[in-house]
């Protein structure tokens, strides 16, 4: 099985190599956990290797600072960034009905960061709410369909909210729809000593494998 390195060595451990190259993986976790600097690790990994990234970004959170930080080479590292920056639901649809048209043998990722932030907004002020989940559903086929016929490894960000009826547990936005796309399901939450990343499933290695981090100025490294 092909593999990407995930950008940091403790990850690609975790996961056998790195993130699995034809397949969606998920991360998710609350907000300023870590997600958006794992998918920009990755990104720059590829860039750095020779092929490109498209990276669709729904919160505004790219800080080209930060690229500059984790990259040795970060002006040719942004040049093979392609970055989309829909700030509706509706052009987030947009964006996905020409990701088939882009897709090539030099595009080496998919990011989208986060795939549920506008699906949310939009759910709170829509009363077609099977419209909007029928949409987020297309769009989470057309990542399926990308990564099992041409390779590509997809990785993608959603949010959390809490389950009441189990106080210590989260729930991913989207549920189900984005549970059953992702072959990979990482969680990053926050524990006493920090931050951890939780294997919550995978198709080939152990559920509940974990690993402590914390985010540097370089990335982010292992806690030990």
């Amino acid at each position: 099985m092909e593999k990407i390195s995930a950008g940091a060595s403790f990850l690609d451990t975790l996961l056998h190599g790195g993130y699995d190259s034809d397949i969606i993986t998920t991360l998710f976790g609350p907000s300023g956990i870590g997600k958006t600097n794992l998918c920009l690790l990755a990104a720059v990994k590829i860039a750095e290797s020779g092929k490109k990234v498209l990276f669709i970004d729904t919160e505004g959170g790219i800080a080209v600072e930060r690229i500059k930080q984790i990259s040795n080479d970060y002006e040719t590292v942004l040049r093979r960034i392609l970055f989309f920056n829909p700030a509706t639901f509706e052009e987030q649809n947009d964006v996905f009905e020409k990701l088939k048209g882009m897709v090539s043998d030099q595009i080496g990722l998919i990011v989208a960061d986060s795939i549920s932030m506008l699906y949310r907004l939009e759910l709170g002020k829509s009363e077609e709410v099977y419209e909007v989940n029928s949409a987020l559903g297309r769009q989470i086929a057309y990542l399926v369909e990308i990564a099992r016929r041409k390779k590509i490894p997809i990785l993608i960000t959603n949010q959390v909210y809490a389950d009441f009826d189990h106080r210590d547990e989260v729930k991913m936005v989207g549920g189900d729809l984005l549970k059953y796309g992702s072959k990979c399901l990482l969680e990053l939450k926050r524990t006493e000593e920090g931050r951890e990343i939780i294997l919550r499933k995978h198709r080939s290695l152990p559920e509940g494998k974990k690993v402590k981090f914390r985010i540097v100025q370089k990335g982010v490294e292992e806690v030990l």
